[in-house]
């Protein structure tokens, strides 16, 4: 009776560490929670692109748009239009270059940088800001010539801005003048408008896109159409782009998405 009750309570310990070596097998088995067997999808490459720094706002919108309809994240630069070609130049990579303004982009085509290009998305148009009531009295571009005035302009080396007035400057004749009242030179429109919101400067010259949020610190004197030089602001691929065919569908959703947004805030986008 010993004998059949000892067998009775091996075999029940045998099953029992049975069912314990199974359950341990199915523990180590499974997956944390949330977690898949399955490998997860390879994503879609990201587009690169140089961004002019004025374009920072209506682009980044953009982008997020794009990335929203297609999956593919568009990563972004901002800096001034000059130190971008620097900067795409030096390392040639990269997909897209927006720079904002003609002038760079003709620079980047006879670099050999450019493959293909869309626009005008929309217009670069310089315009005269003041101090709130205008208190140097300024009523046309040529009155910036005036001898003693203090003048933050963006940099013609740097900034398409800078390029674009220069040339109006240069159609009119008062370069010259205009150089010697230059108080600073400077990388960016932001920054005109920090310079002159911090009481430095009786004038600057941005682009008419930077004054539709700041209407509350400074006049706007809109340059007379009839010597102002306009520029357009187009979208561009990158030869040496290795993901041309995304970055040509990236081309073409901004051409048609791009100047709706660009109007928004508050940049013109018919000549």
């Amino acid at each position: 009776m010993k004998k059949k009750h000892r067998q009775i309570l091996k075999i029940g310990f045998l099953t029992l560490l049975v069912l314990l070596l199974i359950a341990g097998c199915g523990k180590s088995s499974s997956q944390p929670a949330g977690e898949s067997n399955t490998p997860p999808a390879q994503g879609k490459a990201p587009l690169f692109a140089y961004v002019g720094a004025n374009l920072k706002d209506p682009v980044s919108e953009l982008a997020q748009v794009y990335e929203q309809r297609t999956g593919v994240k568009v990563e972004l630069t901002f800096n001034n239009a000059g130190s971008l070609l620097n900067q795409l130049e030096t390392t040639k990579k990269g997909d897209i270059y927006m720079p904002g303004g003609m002038p760079f982009v003709e620079t980047a085509k006879q670099k050999g940088c450019i493959a293909e290009m869309v626009g005008p998305i929309a217009y670069h148009t310089p315009v005269i800001i003041t101090p709130k009531g205008n208190p140097a009295k300024i009523s046309k571009v040529q009155d910036l010539a005036r001898p003693g005035l203090k003048l933050v302009i963006p940099d013609k080396e740097a900034t398409a801005i800078g390029k674009t007035v220069f040339k109006t400057f240069d159609k009119l004749g008062i370069t010259g003048e205009i150089e010697k009242n230059a108080l600073t030179y400077v990388e960016t429109p932001a920054k005109v408008i920090a310079t002159l919101g911090m009481g430095q400067g009786d004038a600057g010259i941005v682009e008419y896109s930077n004054t539709y949020q700041n209407l509350d610190k400074l006049d706007v004197v809109e340059i007379d159409p009839s010597v102002n030089i306009v520029d357009q602001i187009p979208c561009t691929m990158l030869s040496y782009s290795d993901q041309q065919e995304q970055a040509k569908n990236f081309l073409e959703f901004m051409k048609e998405e791009g100047p709706a947004v660009f109007k928004k805030y508050g940049f013109k986008t018919e000549a």
